[in-house]
């Protein structure tokens, strides 16, 4: 019998946060790495849209946001016409840091990927989007 795809993806997910973890372990922060780099991204990105992107709830975003915040990281920066929301902004400590946590995904993507084809891994890439496809319809 094979082991559930979720659990696979789980280990996965695990061990993909530790080596990137371990990569940038010289930083004061933990774990909220992929977000400063939505957040750079974004350009006025807005805290509902950031857990919208990280399929998280808000308040897991604001967890989130108020650690990256505290560490310095991120600014909040309240919208002109929605005084409820509020637009994220990194800060130039993480413009800073931005290119060293850019290289640690881009390291991870190149082992993980390590003996793929290039049709290989977008055969892969089909499939994940299609898995998640069918977990939203839920």
């Amino acid at each position: 019998m094979n082991e559930p795809v979720e659990r696979i993806m789980g280990k996965i997910s695990k061990m993909s946060q530790d080596i990137v973890q371990g990569k940038l372990s010289h930083l004061d922060i933990d774990r909220s790495f992929y977000p400063l780099l939505l957040i750079d991204a974004g350009h006025g990105i807005t805290q509902q849209e950031l857990a919208h992107e990280l399929s998280c709830d808000k308040v897991q975003v604001v967890r989130i946001i108020d650690y990256l915040s505290s560490n310095g990281y991120v600014d909040r920066i309240p919208n002109k016409t929605d005084k409820r929301k509020y637009e994220l902004s990194v800060t130039d400590k993480a413009r800073k840091v931005i290119p060293d946590i850019k290289k640690a995904f881009d390291e991870l993507s190149a082992i993980t990927m390590k003996g793929l084809s290039t049709s290989q891994k977008n055969e892969l890439y089909a499939m994940l989007t299609l898995i998640v496809s069918n977990l939203i319809t839920l």
